[in-house]
C-alpha cells in the first residue's frame, strides 16, 4: 500500500479519501449502550444483499439471540432490493424496523433487542466469532460511512442528529481516530489505521 497523501478536507490511504475531520480532537468518548440506547438503530441499516443472504443462511443460531416475536426470517427485511453502487455485489437491501414508542423516533431495527444489545452482535459473540462477524459492514462502520471512494463522519445523517452519533460527552478531548479506531480498521485495515496515524503524527495540529 502506497503512503498516505493529504489533501485539505480529506487524505488518502490507499484508494479511500478519509475525511480530515477525523483527525480533530474533541471533547467525546465511545457512547455507553446502557445510556444511548442503541440510538443509531432506530432506522435500521442498508446492507448487502449477499449479507442478508448470509444472515438466513445463519438464522437458526441467531434466533435464540432474539426475542421470540422476531424469529420469523420473513421480517427480518424490508423487501426492497436496490442497486446501490457502494455495496460489493451492487445490490442492497434494508432491515425491517418494529414500532418502539420509547425510542425518539418511534422505531428500531428489528435486530435490537429490548435490552438494546444487537442479536446479531450477540449471536457472533456466542459463537466464539469477532464481535462484528454477523453485523452489517454499514452498521458495524456507523457513525463513519463510505460514499464511493470517500470514508467520512456521517454527521448529516437524521439519526446522527437525533443523539445516535456514538459519542457522549466526555471532559478531556480525544482525536475522533482514536475514538473510532475499530471503524477505522473495519474500513481501511490494520495497515491502513497506521497510515492515518503517520497523517496525523505528519500535522502538527492534529498530533494527539
Amino acid at each position: 500500500m502506497e503512503g498516505p497523501t493529504f489533501e485539505g478536507p480529506t487524505f488518502g490511504v490507499g484508494i479511500i479519501k478519509v475525511d480530515s475531520r477525523l483527525l480533530e480532537s474533541r471533547p467525546v468518548a465511545r457512547c455507553l449502550v446502557d445510556v444511548c440506547r442503541g440510538g443509531c438503530c432506530g432506522h435500521g441499516v442498508r446492507l448487502d444483499l449477499a449479507d442478508a443472504s448470509r444472515i438466513v443462511e445463519e438464522a437458526e443460531l441467531i434466533k435464540p439471540h432474539l426475542p421470540l416475536d422476531r424469529h420469523d426470517v420473513k421480517n427480518w427485511f424490508d423487501g426492497d432490493v436496490c442497486e446501490d453502487e457502494d455495496f460489493p455485489s451492487g445490490w442492497m437491501v434494508g432491515t425491517e424496523v418494529v414500532a418502539d414508542h420509547t425510542r425518539p423516533d418511534g422505531t428500531k431495527c428489528v435486530f435490537l433487542r429490548d435490552d438494546n444489545f444487537c442479536g446479531l452482535q450477540a449471536a457472533s459473540i456466542a459463537l466464539g466469532r469477532h464481535h462484528w462477524d454477523l453485523k452489517p459492514f454499514y452498521c458495524a462502520l456507523f457513525p463513519l460511512v463510505l460514499v464511493g471512494d470517500t470514508l467520512q463522519l456521517d454527521d448529516e445523517n437524521a439519526i446522527y442528529k437525533l443523539g445516535g452519533s456514538c459519542q457522549r460527552a466526555e471532559v478531556v478531548s480525544t482525536p475522533l481516530y482514536q475514538v473510532f479506531k475499530d471503524e477505522l480498521i473495519l474500513a481501511l485495515g490494520e495497515d491502513g489505521y497506521n497510515q492515518v496515524l503517520a497523517v496525523a503524527a505528519s500535522q502538527p495540529e492534529f498530533r494527539a
